[in-house]
């Protein structure tokens, strides 16, 4: 079994330091550790060109990506050879490190679980054998701990944006830990409890894959939602029936006060929404196919309208008097 620590954070400072007690939890179950510190790699941002969809899609492919002149391919396989994944950033105005954006952009569609497996049927049906499909590790069953650190509580959106990282790739996430208030290099060694905890979340990563037909334990900071732990809520206020949505997985609901605690009330037939399972996200592919993928105007009259845009950029010529 292996575990991979990523850390976007500096080297050997807060996040850097909890990562690597989490490890060292998890070495001492018994498993194989590694650690990554993305800073020391080069990842370029996602384009948009949507090749690796289309490879995924159309040629029931592997959906590579097409830039090759970064470490991504190199992430990429540490990333889907680890049964385990303990996942960190330090919080900057709310958010994860935008590095952590950059490679999330870089592994989303293309790697979501949903996406490949449609892949794989679709070369079953097409018998396609001589070319290379989807990875194989992409299957497989893995669990997820999310560590943010912050010098303050401005951190609304931290483990929510975390928690995106891995959700494409059907991590179960089992702990979600949130540090606030540590704001000096290293100091977080003074503050045990935050120490055992996620020393303990590196064994719980480890203990949850050691028993795959057993339903995984959340076992992180308490959220809001029933499904996927997020504190993260949108208010709809146009939606009588579902006001409430859960801004990571998507699940709808009400909410509901009870003994002066505000519940987020989610019932069983909508539970199957949730992004953060199967069915989730073969109703997403299911509604992408149908109304962002589906072509219902004319290509040649796009094009028409597309050239008022073509050589237009707003851009003013700067010129030096001698």
């Amino acid at each position: 079994m292996k575990i991979l620590g990523i850390s976007v954070g500096r080297k050997m400072s807060n996040t850097e330091v909890l990562i690597k007690e989490a490890l060292l939890g998890a070495k001492e179950c018994g498993a194989e550790v590694e650690f990554i510190r993305l800073h020391d790699y080069k990842i370029l941002p996602c384009t948009g060109c949507n090749a690796c969809v289309v490879n995924l899609f159309e040629k029931a492919g592997t959906g590579e990506c097409t830039i090759k002149n970064d470490d991504f391919s190199f992430i990429d396989d540490k990333i889907m050879e680890c049964d385990g994944l303990i996942l960190g950033s330090p919080i900057y105005e709310k958010t994860p490190s935008g590095l952590l954006k950059i490679l999330n952009d870089r592994m989303g569609p293309s790697h979501d679980v949903a996406f490949r497996l449609a892949a794989k049927q679709n070369r079953e049906k097409l018998g396609l054998e001589k070319s290379s499909g989807p990875d194989e590790r992409a299957f497989k069953k893995r669990a997820a701990a999310l560590i943010a650190v912050g010098g303050s509580e401005w951190d609304n959106l931290a483990l929510p944006m975390l928690h995106l990282f891995v959700l494409p790739m059907q991590f179960e996430v089992v702990e979600k830990m949130l540090v606030n208030w540590v704001a000096l290099p290293g100091s977080i060694v003074f503050q045990e409890d935050k120490m055992k905890q996620a020393h303990e979340a590196g064994k719980h990563v480890v203990n949850t894959l050691l028993h795959p037909e057993q339903e995984a334990v959340y076992a992180g900071d308490p959220g809001m939602c029933p499904i996927c732990h997020s504190k993260l809520l949108e208010i709809r206020q146009n939606d009588a029936s579902y006001p409430v949505v859960c801004g990571i997985c998507g699940v709808k609901g009400t909410l509901a006060v009870e003994n002066h605690k505000v519940k987020f009330l989610v019932s069983e037939e909508d539970k199957v929404h949730s992004h953060v399972l199967m069915s989730g996200k073969f109703e997403h592919l299911a509604e992408l196919n149908e109304r962002s993928l589906h072509m219902d105007f004319d290509l040649q009259e796009k094009i028409r309208r597309l050239r008022k845009y073509q050589d237009i950029s707003f851009l003013e010529t700067v010129t030096s008097e001698a």
